[in-house]
This record gives C-alpha cells, structure tokens and sequence, in this order.
C-alpha cells in the first residue's frame, strides 16, 4: 500500500485523526519515548566479542532470541499486517507491522533508493527486517520474561522483533543501530548527527548530538541544502543520509522561527505523534507537552523545501560540531577543540538527556553518551573514535563545540535558537577560524571573545 492509503487505512480503523492542515494525529499509549530497559541484543557467538555489554547493550540468549522471533513471525503471518520495503543506506529494508500507521511513519523514514558508493564500498546486500507487533504483549506469544514490552536485534542476523511498545522511533532506531554495527566492519563511520552543505556542494558540515539538542533545527538552515537531520555515515567518498525523512521534535515548535520544520510537519503525508489538539478545529497546540515533551513529527525529506540531491555523496566535510546540551551552565556557548580535544569530547558525549526522549527522564539530566549517541552505538566506543580521528586528520576537519544547553546553572534559560544558528553560521563559513581566542582555564580549549552579531553576554567564560 502507499502511504497515503496507510493514514487513510489508520484513519478508518480508529488510529488516528486528521489535523485541520491534514497531518496524521496518533498516540502511542503508554510509550512516549524509547525503551531502555526492554531493549536486548542477541548474545550470538559470531558477534559477541564485537559488542560493548552493559546497561546500554543487554545481552539475552540465542535460545529465547529465536524462540521469540519464530512465534512473533508466526503471529504476524496469522494477523492482518502491512509491509514497506526500502532502503536503510546501503541495504535494503522491509518492515512488517501490524499497524497502517508505523508502515505509513517507516515510508516516511526510509530511503526509496540506496547510496549506491556506500554498497560498493560495503560489497554485499544483506536485507535489514523488522518485526513489529505494537500492541502484542510478549507474555501473549507464550513467553516468560521479565518484560511486556521487548525490542530485540539481532545484529548477527541484522533482525529486529518489536513488541509492546507503540513509540515509532523504536523501528528508525533500531534499524540504524543495525547498521552502526556493521559499518565500522568496512570502514565506514556512522554518525549520530545532522548534516548539511552550501547549495553548490561545497563546505559541508557535521553536527552531532543527542536528540533535542538542536540537530534537525539547527541543519534546516534556509542558506545551506540539507543532507539529513539523524543518521549520517561518512565513507571513503564523503557523506551521505542513511534515512529518508526526518522524526523531528514538535515541544515548543514555532512557525516564525522553525518554518520549514513547521511546514514540513503541518501536512498530509506527516504523522504527528502524541500532540495535544482541539477535536472541535483540530488545531494544534505544540507547546502543551501534558501527553509527553517528546511530541515527534513524521515526514519525508521532500516535505523540507531546501535538500540536497540524497542520490549524490556529498564531499568530506569542511567542520564538525558537537552539540552539547550543558545542564549546569559549565560551558561556554561555542569552543574550538584540537585533535586530543575532540576525541575526548567525542567518546565522553557529555551533554543532557532532554525531557521525555526516553521513558522516565522528565527534565533535563546530565549524562555522558559516548559518540553523542551511545545507544545506537553498539560497538566499543574505541572503535568509532578511532574512525573519527582517522577521518578528522585525513580530510583536515576543524571540530567545535557548541553548547546548546543552559546559560546558567540550576536557573538560567537555554541558549537561544538564533544565538546557536549565529553561531554555527560563523563556523560553517570559517568566520570563527579568524576570531581573536582566549584559552579556557579549565578545560584547555579555544574560545572566541567577541563575534559580530552576537551578545558579548554569551560568550563570557562560565
């Protein structure tokens, strides 16, 4: 089915509802955000030693692991189900659910076409599957565990099963952790970040960060193309998307200062996840987060108005940004880092778990999420900064920190949007490169002392 006959299908069996613009409004129950506690890896011989067990990656035993995905397949080929097959970078993807509207948001997600230098530089065409049943519970295929809910991969087999939970990030995520995984095997490096670059192809530029710290606002620059706002991975070529859309997050979205987001988001073929609404006008309030912060907005890369060719690789980027979302007011708004710098900064990740993205944080939480995004990650965190620092040192990217967090500690307001974009704008264009610097007395790195534009205010060294 296309998508437009999944909303309509989701639509007529009750799931959802139209907005006054003709996005697709749904809830995903009692899941707002992701599941960490349920998510597991298949403990498989051939990929064990490969893993970084712990709290992040879980392990559970082949023997329940198969016996689980035999009786979820089972059950899916015994139920009404919708499929979508695409393209997760270079591999192929289908997806198998038995809701219209996740086919509907996978569509949305995925690629139509592969990154055809990516394949050549991987050799092989192993098939990502996903499994999704989300209102199954795992004790209704006749299993003892722990859980209701479980999102099992199995990274050996590059599967996914996900029961019990309706949150639609699980599938993107999952499928991109699949992929993290089996990158690094033929030297590619897959990034937790956005990426965009000047219309002509030119001066590209990386921003990594967890989600709500500015990654899909902050590379949806009306003067620059986007690459894409998630998934990045960068190859012997350059870069290029895995995905083909964007899961944005919709708290606090306003049309003056987002309106391409806005856009994007407030249309049919969009799916709107957890949005309070008027039933009578079914308009949208974006700033009442009562159902969750993590309100999330669904829709294809065509849906943004300023896109960058996702059949071309674009050339290795000119910067790289980590966005760091500081809850305690420790860091300046915007550093230079060398290459010992940014290696460290890269494998601690630190930075703030922000409000509802997983299920339990419910304000700002400082956290260390190595390669700013440790559970997509499921490699050894070495493993990825020695990608980074190979790649950073070969193509002579300058790297910067940018702080996207709170001005103060415990009560100031968090840097604002066009302070951040004034900012990434000034390294982007190499602007910063030629500012006077002073050297931080704590942490060693660069920081401008005035940028033209900007308010001395933010600049001043905590």
């Amino acid at each position: 089915m296309k998508s437009t006959e999944l909303i309509e299908e989701a639509v007529l069996n009750k799931l959802g509802v139209l907005s006054q613009d003709g996005a697709l409004i749904v809830r995903t129950g009692e899941s707002t955000g992701r599941s960490t506690k349920e998510r597991f890896i298949v403990q498989r011989p051939e990929v064990e030693a490969d893993i970084d067990w712990g709290a992040v990656n879980q392990p559970l035993d082949t023997e329940f692991a198969e016996t689980f995905f035999s009786k979820l397949e089972n059950y899916l080929a015994d139920s009404k189900t919708y499929t979508m097959e695409g393209s997760v970078s270079c591999f192929p993807v289908g997806v198998k659910s038995t809701s219209p509207w996740h086919i509907a948001f996978a569509c949305n997600m995925f690629r139509e076409k592969k990154v055809q230098s990516v394949c050549d530089q991987v050799g092989q065409d192993v098939k990502v599957q996903i499994f999704h049943a989300p209102d199954l519970k795992v004790s209704q295929l006749g299993l003892d565990f722990k859980y209701e809910k479980l999102i099992l991969l199995d990274l050996a087999q590059m599967k996914v099963g996900i029961v019990g939970t309706g949150y639609a990030g699980e599938i993107k995520k999952s499928a991109f952790t699949l992929c993290n995984f089996a990158f690094p095997k033929y030297n590619l490096f897959p990034m937790h970040a956005s990426a965009n670059v000047l219309p002509n192809g030119k001066n590209a530029s990386v921003l990594f960060g967890l989600s709500g710290t500015g990654k899909t606002t902050l590379s949806a620059d009306p003067n620059r193309a986007l690459i894409g706002d998630d998934e990045i991975v960068w190859s012997q070529k350059g870069i290029s998307n895995l995905e083909g859309g964007c899961y944005a997050k919709l708290i606090h979205l306003d049309q003056s200062k987002e309106p391409d987001i806005f856009s994007a988001a407030n249309r049919f073929g969009s799916i709107l996840e957890n949005v309070q609404f008027c039933e009578q006008q079914r308009s949208i309030d974006f700033d009442d987060g009562k159902i969750t912060e993590n309100t999330r907005g669904s829709y294809p890369l065509e849906a943004l108005g300023n896109v960058y060719d996702q059949n071309v690789e674009v050339e290795h980027p000119n910067s790289i940004v980590f966005l760091t979302a500081d809850a305690f007011g420790a860091l300046p708004a915007v550093a230079k880092l060398d290459e010992w710098q940014a290696q460290y900064h890269f494998m601690s990740g630190y930075t703030a778990k922000v409000a509802g993205t997983e299920i339990g944080v419910t304000e700002p939480q400082a956290t260390f999420s190595a390669c700013f995004g440790a559970p997509f990650m499921p490699r050894p965190v070495s493993v990825y900064g020695e990608l980074l620092a190979q790649k950073m040192r070969e193509h002579k990217s300058s790297v910067w920190l940018l702080n996207t967090g709170w001005t103060e500690f415990g009560k100031g307001p968090r840097f604002p949007i066009p302070v951040s974009r004034a900012l990434l704008t000034a390294i982007q264009s190499g602007e910063l490169e030629h500012m006077e610097m002073e050297t931080h007395p704590v942490f060693g790195f660069q920081v401008p002392k005035s940028i033209p534009g900007v308010d001395s205010k933010y600049l001043a060294i905590p």
